[in-house]
């Protein structure tokens, strides 16, 4: 079994106590031994970030954009690698991780190539001895703290902006899945970026995040993660003596509509797709399904038809769906297997654990969910769906909406006036017409709405760049 061990040496610097990163498909295979940062490890890297913003921000942007664009052809190189170790890290299939490196490096040159047009913009003015026009100037030091279930396209869509723009940069990924991260820091270095401008720390987010995102000298904070967490860090950023700049992508809870128009064969196939693929371990993954009264038996049976034929597997084997990412996360998936059992629901496939070394559990499906149920309301993050009968499209889209959640949601129908009112009057920030709820495409803007997000910036597309920029405005005349 491959060791990594020499890329964690080299890129993790931390002096405090040792991390194990296992292997979830059979928690043996130990990729590597992480030294884990002490809070006067994270505060070496702040220093760090702080004395290379001078330099980083006069770097003129065509040079950044170089850099960026740099780095993304020598991913493309070792794509197949890259797919490999997320494979072994994160437990996904080796097909969604080599899609996830395909994004990744496609995004690294979508950014490189929008460096070479950062710019202001020239304003007419009622005087006829002066001109206004702006400038955009980066931030300064910024955070960015990323999790486990993406762990390279996540921090490359937060990292590349952040870098084109002139900031610099303290990247904390998750704990689980570091050794991503720390290659894609060594591809930056190889591509010309200097030392000290990304900053790599790994640690417990209980006892570093709340250091970071409370610092005095950090301008900007960009999380994903868990709504609970992101609430907290909403409050500890605005207790901070200085304005701090927030972005926060969270929870969700995403419902995909059968209409009665439906194509079920279609409805069935991205039902699977969006629910069980990434192991459900998506914060766009289909979790409840809403299906119209008059479609819903046929569509039930061509659902389990369809799940029959997902193969769950070691990620390294040609297989649909992979282990869950550890231990805390298994056992939070067969806890809300128990919840649904407890609450009446019927299981009508899956829910049991897979014989094995991994982290193996089955798609699971409960039927007849009712939406005061804690199983219809609270994010899973795992392969557990839930189906819910509708009479109507209007108690559907009231059910979609129901929740505290609003990242994606999707309808699959051939009525275009019940698509346009699903579209029109669903509270997501993404919305899915005959197409699953997961995937997105890194030229249009990503961002939920309620407690999915804080509502505020956007990420990817062109707009992620405005979170890392700010605007001035210069008056002259002559």
């Amino acid at each position: 079994m491959k060791s990594y061990q020499e890329l964690a040496y080299k890129w993790i610097r931390g002096s405090g106590e040792e991390y194990l990163d296992v292997n979830p498909a059979d928690k043996e295979h130990v990729l590597a031994k992480i030294k884990l940062f002490t809070k006067d490890d994270l505060k070496e890297s702040l220093n760090k970030a702080l004395s290379k913003f001078d330099e980083w921000s006069r770097t003129p942007s065509p040079k950044r954009g170089q850099i960026l664009l740099k780095a993304g052809e020598l991913m493309e190189q070792e794509a197949k690698e890259l797919a490999l170790l997320m494979t072994l890290e994160e437990g996904k299939t080796l097909k969604d991780s080599m899609a996830e490196v395909t994004r990744s490096y496609n995004l690294l040159k979508f950014y490189g190539a929008l460096a070479f047009k950062i710019g202001g913009k020239t304003l007419p003015s009622s005087d006829p001895d002066s001109r206004i026009y702006t400038l955009k100037e980066p931030l300064g030091v910024v955070a960015l703290i990323t999790p486990w279930n993406f762990p390279l396209s996540i921090p490359v869509w937060k990292l590349a902006p952040a870098l084109a723009t002139g900031n610099t940069v303290v990247l904390k990924p998750a704990t689980k899945t570091p050794l991503l991260v720390a290659k894609l820091v060594e591809i930056l270095s190889r591509a010309g970026l200097p030392d000290g401008v990304v900053n790599l720390v790994v640690g417990k987010g209980g006892e570093l995040g709340d250091i970071i995102v409370s610092d005095e000298n950090i301008s900007a904070v960009s999380f994903t993660g868990s709504t609970e967490v992101g609430k907290r860090i909403y409050r500890l950023v605005g207790d901070k003596n200085r304005m701090t700049r927030i972005q926060l992508e969270l929870g969700g809870k995403n419902a995909l509509y059968v209409d009665r128009s439906a194509n079920l064969d279609l409805a069935s196939e991205l039902a699977v797709r969006g629910a069980f693929g990434l192991t459900g371990q998506s914060c766009t993954a289909t979790s409840r399904l809403i299906v119209h009264k008059d479609v819903y038996g046929h569509f039930k049976q061509k659902l389990i038809e369809r799940v029959r034929k997902w193969r769950v597997g070691n990620g390294t084997d040609d297989v649909d769906m992979g282990p869950v990412v550890d231990e805390g996360q298994f056992k939070k998936d067969l806890e809300y297997v128990e919840i649904g059992k407890r609450e009446g629901f019927k299981l009508i496939y899956g829910g049991n654990v897979i014989p094995g070394k991994g982290y193996f559990l089955e798609p699971t499906i409960f039927d007849g969910v009712t939406p005061e149920s804690r199983l219809f309301k609270e994010e899973i993050f795992g392969p557990v769906l839930t189906v819910t009968e509708v009479g109507s499209l209007d108690d559907a889209i009231s059910l979609v909406n129901s929740v505290e959640y609003g990242h994606t949601a999707g309808i699959v129908s051939t009525d275009i006036k019940a698509i346009n009112r699903f579209v029109r009057e669903v509270e997501a920030g993404v919305i899915k017409v005959n197409k699953p709820t997961v995937g997105l495409e890194l030229q249009a803007p990503f961002g939920g709405f309620k407690n999915s997000g804080a509502t505020t910036w956007k990420e990817m597309g062109e707009e992620a760049l405005e979170f890392y920029l700010r605007e001035k405005t210069v008056y002259e005349g002559w």
